[in-house]
C-alpha cells in the first residue's frame, strides 16, 4: 500500500509539472498570436485612418476650388474693373464655362455690377438647370447659358448686400431657398471704396445642397477609392449631421466597429478660413466620414484566423490537460480498485471463515458425541444446514460478479413464478437466525398476486440477499416487514428493516458492487445489494430504496407480471444465445 501510495504521489508530481508547461506553452503561444493579431490590426486600422485622411484632403481641396480658381482668379479682375462695363459681360463666360467643366458641384454662376443698373446675370448648364430658370433664355455661347432675367436675381441680390452691409468682408456664405430648393451661395464682392460700404461687383455660384447630397460626394468617392484604399480593402462612407448616409461605396462600416476612422468636416463649398461664414441659423453644422476595415479584406480575415488559431491552441492545451486529468484518474482508480481488492479479499476470508468456522464446530461438537439429546442434536444439523446455505449464497454472489458481462445469469427459458412462494422458501432458510437474533418478522404476500415470469432461483438469491442486508445490519429494532402489492402491470415487493436507515449520500451509491457504507461495520462483501439490483433489472423490473433516518430502510422490488411477457422472453432468451 506504501509503495502504491507513492507512485500515485509521483504521478501528482509528475501531472503538476506538465501542467505547469502545458500552461506556460500556452500562455506564450497565445501572447504572440495576440501581438501579430494587434499588429495586423493595427495595420488595418492604419489604413482605415489613411483612407479616411486622404478622402477628406480631396474632398476639401475639390469644395474649395471653385472658390480658389474662380472667384479669387485674376480674369475677375479684368473684366469686373473694366470700364465702361460690358452688358452683357461675355468676358465672364469662358471663366465659367471652365469652371462649369472641372467641377460638377457648381449648378450655376451669378455676376453683378453696380454700374449696369440692371439685376444678376446668370450662368449655367445647358444639360443641368436649375430648377427656377425660364424655358426661353436668351443668347448662347455652348456649353453654358447666360440668362440676364432669372425670376430669383432680386431676391439673392437683396441677400447678398444685406449680409454685405453687416459685415462688410470681401466674401458672403450663406444658406437659402430658392423656389423650394436649398442652396448654398457663395460669392466675392469688389467695393467701390475702402471701407467697404459700396458693393461694386459681386461675382459668385450657387450649390444645390439636395443635388449635392444625392450625386456630388457618392461620386468623388467612387473617383476617389480605386486608387486610395488599397484593393478595396477599406470601406469609406459619408454621414450628414443626423448620420443618415450621404455616400458609401456600398459598404457601412458601422458605428460600432473598434476600427472606424471618422474624420469631420463642414458641408461647405469654400474655405472657412477665408471666410468667417456663420449659418443662418446660427449653428453650424457638421458631417463625418468614416473608414473601417472591410470584413472580407485580408486584413480582418487574418485577425479572424488569429483567433481561431486560438481557439485551436486552448483546445490543443485543453485536450492535454484533459488527458493528463484522465491519466491521474486511471491511477487513482487503479490505486482505489487495489484498495477495494484488498477489502474485498479480507472481507470474503472474514465472510467464508465465520460459516466455516461454525459448520466445523457444529459437526465435531456432533462426532464427538457430546450432545446426547435427540433435539438438541436436530438443532445443531439446522444451525450447520443454515451455515451452509450462508455459505452457498456467498460462493453464488461471487460467481454471479466473476462473469465479464457483470449480469446474473438468469435461466431459461423463463417460468411462471407466485412471489408468494419465493418469499416463503427463502424467510424458512433464515429462520433459525431470524429466531435466534430475536427478530420481528411480518409477511404480507397475498398467494393472489399475479404471477412474474423469471427465475426462481435467481429471484431467491435476490430477496436472500436483501434480506441479509436487512439482518446484518439491524442495530436498534430488530424487525423484518416484507409486504406484496400490485398494480396490475407490475408485482411491488417492500422489506423494510429496522437498521436506522442509510445516510443520504450513500443511498446512491449502495447498489454498485464492493460498496460498504461508513456505518456497515465488519463483515459483508458489498455486493448484496448489486447483485439484487441486477436481478430485477434482468426480470425486467427495478430496485428502488426509500430512507428514514433513525426508523430503517425499505426496498422496493417491481417485476412485471407474466401477462404480455412472453415476447420478452423470447428477446432475453435471444440475448442468451448471443452471449454464448
Amino acid at each position: 500500500m506504501t509503495s502504491e501510495n507513492g507512485l500515485l504521489k509521483r504521478s501528482l508530481l509528475r501531472a503538476a509539472a506538465a501542467c505547469v508547461l502545458i500552461a506556460l506553452l500556452a500562455w506564450g503561444g497565445f501572447v504572440a498570436v495576440r501581438e501579430w493579431q494587434r499588429n495586423v490590426l493595427l495595420l488595418a486600422n492604419r489604413q482605415a485612418e489613411d483612407s479616411a485622411d486622404r478622402f477628406l484632403m480631396v474632398l476639401t481641396r475639390d469644395m474649395q476650388a471653385v472658390q480658389r480658381s474662380v472667384l479669387v482668379s485674376p480674369a475677375l479682375d479684368v473684366f469686373a474693373t473694366a470700364q465702361p462695363p460690358s452688358d452683357p459681360p461675355y468676358e465672364a463666360v469662358n471663366l465659367v464655362a471652365g469652371a462649369l467643366t472641372r467641377y460638377s458641384y457648381p449648378e450655376s454662376f451669378f455676376l453683378w455690377q453696380h454700374a449696369s443698373s440692371s439685376p444678376p446675370t446668370f450662368f449655367y448648364r445647358e444639360e443641368r438647370r436649375p430648377p427656377w430658370a425660364r424655358a426661353s433664355v436668351g443668347p448662347r455661347r455652348f456649353p453654358v447659358i447666360i440668362d440676364e432675367q432669372a425670376t430669383v436675381g432680386e431676391r439673392m441680390l437683396d441677400l447678398i448686400v444685406r449680409d454685405a452691409a453687416t459685415r462688410g468682408r470681401p466674401f458672403v456664405v450663406f444658406d437659402t431657398t430658392l423656389d423650394g430648393t436649398p442652396y448654398q451661395v457663395v460669392a466675392r464682392l469688389l467695393y467701390q471704396d475702402p471701407l467697404r460700404q459700396n458693393i461694386e461687383t459681386a461675382f459668385g455660384f450657387l450649390v444645390n445642397l439636395a443635388w449635392a447630397k444625392q450625386h456630388y460626394f457618392a461620386g468623388l468617392l467612387q473617383q476617389t477609392l480605386p486608387g486610395d484604399n488599397g484593393r478595396g480593402s477599406v470601406a469609406v462612407s459619408v454621414y450628414d449631421e443626423q448620420g443618415r448616409t450621404v455616400a458609401d461605396d456600398g459598404v457601412h462600416p458601422g458605428t460600432s466597429s473598434t476600427y472606424v476612422s471618422t474624420r469631420a468636416f463642414p458641408p461647405l463649398f469654400f474655405n472657412p478660413l477665408l471666410v468667417a461664414a456663420e449659418p443662418s441659423s446660427g449653428k453650424r453644422r457638421i458631417w463625418t466620414i468614416q473608414a473601417a476595415p472591410r470584413q472580407d479584406s485580408s486584413l480582418i480575415e487574418a485577425a479572424g484566423a488569429a483567433n481561431r488559431m486560438l481557439i485551436l491552441q486552448i483546445l490543443a492545451a485543453a485536450m492535454l490537460a484533459a488527458g493528463i486529468i484522465l491519466s491521474l484518474h486511471a491511477v487513482y482508480a487503479s490505486q482505489r480498485l487495489s484498495e477495494l481488492r484488498s477489502d474485498f479479499v479480507a472481507s470474503v476470508t472474514h465472510e467464508f471463515k465465520t460459516p466455516i468456522a461454525t459448520i466445523r464446530a457444529a459437526g465435531e461438537t456432533l462426532a464427538a458425541g457430546r450432545i446426547q439429546d435427540a433435539a438438541a442434536q436436530q438443532d445443531y444439523a439446522r444451525f450447520i444446514v443454515g451455515e451452509g446455505r450462508r455459505l452457498t449464497r456467498l460462493v453464488d454472489n461471487l460467481l454471479a460478479f466473476s462473469r465479464v458481462t457483470e449480469s446474473v445469469e438468469i435461466r431459461q427459458p423463463l417460468e411462471p413464478v407466485a412471489l408468494s412462494d419465493i418469499v416463503t422458501q427463502t424467510l424458512e432458510r433464515f429462520s433459525i437466525q431470524l429466531t435466534g437474533d430475536g427478530f420481528q418478522v411480518g409477511a404480507s404476500v397475498p398467494e393472489t398476486l399475479p404471477l412474474i415470469l423469471g427465475d426462481p432461483t435467481a429471484l431467491s438469491l435476490m430477496l436472500e440477499n436483501i434480506i441479509d442486508n436487512a439482518v446484518r445490519h439491524s442495530r436498534k429494532e430488530r424487525r423484518l416487514m416484507i409486504r406484496g402489492t400490485t398494480d396490475g402491470r407490475s408485482v411491488h415487493l417492500e422489506i423494510s428493516d429496522g437498521g436506522g436507515g442509510i445516510p443520504e449520500d450513500e443511498l446512491e451509491h449502495v447498489t454498485k458492487k464492493f460498496f460498504r457504507g461508513r456505518h456497515a461495520g465488519h463483515g459483508g462483501t458489498g455486493l448484496g445489494l448489486a447483485i439484487a439490483s441486477r436481478i430485477a433489472a434482468n426480470h425486467g423490473g427495478t430496485l428502488r430504496i426509500t430512507n428514514q433516518a433513525d426508523v430503517g430502510t425499505t426496498v422496493i422490488i417491481s417485476l412485471p407480471v407474466a401477462k404480455g411477457l412472453d415476447t420478452i422472453a423470447a428477446q432475453q432468451l435471444a440475448e442468451a444465445e448471443r452471449r454464448r
